[in-house]
């Protein structure tokens, strides 16, 4: 019997990527690494592949493998080759590395006859080239079959940031002379064409995730997540409930005990703060989230009972509020939750 759920929508997510495949003008990939932000990266694949999907982006070689069953399709390594063993593992698996540094750019030498990607850091000062470096750069005896670079601010649209990266990326193009080109990920693709390229790369969004900060959201909630009431309990007032008695009761309380903790990738920061649903209605977590369990007032919900499931995040609490709850990004909900949780 399992005692917390965590439900992927098939339909809404292919109503997602349906969304920026619509809005990018070129090639629409999407990013599953870190099992598809936590939601399986194998069903994601089998998906996107139903709906055309060409272009597979992960984190490492791992990864690649991990999915290269499933598709004969591109699949990029956006971490690179960090040595002889991994570059050799890349090509044996039919991967596309993108080479990130100058050693990298050596070490996939040997294995020039396959496709790379040159990732350019434009003013992230994360992975990639520098872009103030590249000329004298000979990259003529690679298959380079993308260049790529990645937004820092894309989820802010009007900010500066933007504009300076795609300036900086004009300038790197003319040394790549007809290659193809990756910039927009999920906010770049609806910010519009001069922020995609030739192939887009959504990530967050595909999952439900807000892309933007400060907007309405303009995808719809893909995963669900709840937990099972175990018990209910009618607290009288003045009484402490939960570990270091962080909530007292200042009136008759009917309190459920809900089997879901920080062990399944809940934040202990909702502690006094988040809150729950059953069928519509927001009941407030009362007390520390503890290792397997939560307490929520369910005294204005008189038709919860034991064996229930309400809702953590879903359609009714998006991921997004839950990150904003716990200061953080929806992709961290995602990733902590649904690579813990028992998946339906």
């Amino acid at each position: 019997m399992a005692y917390k759920r965590f439900t992927f929508n098939e339909q809404t997510f292919l109503a997602n990527y349906a969304l920026f495949k619509t809005r990018s003008l070129g090639a629409c990939g999407a990013v599953v690494k870190a099992n598809a932000y936590g939601t399986g990266a194998r069903r994601v694949v089998n998906l996107l592949q139903q709906v055309g999907c060409q272009h597979f982006f992960v984190a490492t070689p791992s990864e690649g493998i991990a999915i290269r069953d499933l598709t004969t399709k591109s699949v990029y390594v956006l971490s690179g080759p960090m040595n002889n063993s991994a570059a050799q593992q890349i090509s044996q698996h039919a991967l596309i590395p993108v080479l990130n540094t100058p050693d990298q750019l050596k070490l996939w030498e040997p294995y020039r006859e396959h496709p790379c990607v040159i990732h350019v850091d434009t003013g992230m000062q994360r992975l990639g080239l520098d872009s103030n470096s590249l000329e004298g750069l000979d990259v003529s005896a690679l298959q380079v079959c993308l260049l790529m670079t990645h937004l820092a601010c894309a989820d802010q649209p009007d900010h500066p940031q933007n504009e300076i990266q795609l300036e900086q990326f004009e300038k790197v193009k003319i040394y790549f002379p007809n290659t193809p080109t990756s910039i927009g990920n999920s906010a770049g693709i609806l910010m519009g064409e001069p922020f995609q390229g030739d192939v887009v790369r959504p990530g967050i969004g595909l999952y439900g995730g807000n892309p933007f900060v400060n907007q309405e959201s303009p995808v719809e909630p893909v995963c669900t997540l709840e937990g099972r009431v175990l018990q209910i309990r009618e607290v009288r007032p003045n009484v402490p409930v939960g570990y270091g008695a962080s909530f007292v009761s200042s009136m008759p309380t009917r309190v459920a005990v809900v089997g879901i903790g920080y062990a399944d990738g809940l934040s202990r920061a909702l502690s006094n703060n988040g809150e729950v649903a059953f069928r519509g209605h927001r009941m407030p977590i009362i007390g520390k989230v503890t290792m397997d369990a939560i307490h929520v007032d369910c005294t204005q919900v008189s038709d919860l009972k034991e064996n229930d499931f309400v809702e953590l995040f879903g359609p009714t609490i998006s991921v997004d509020e839950v990150a904003t709850r716990t200061n953080t990004i929806a992709y961290e909900v995602l990733t902590h939750v649904g690579n813990a949780t028992v998946r339906d």
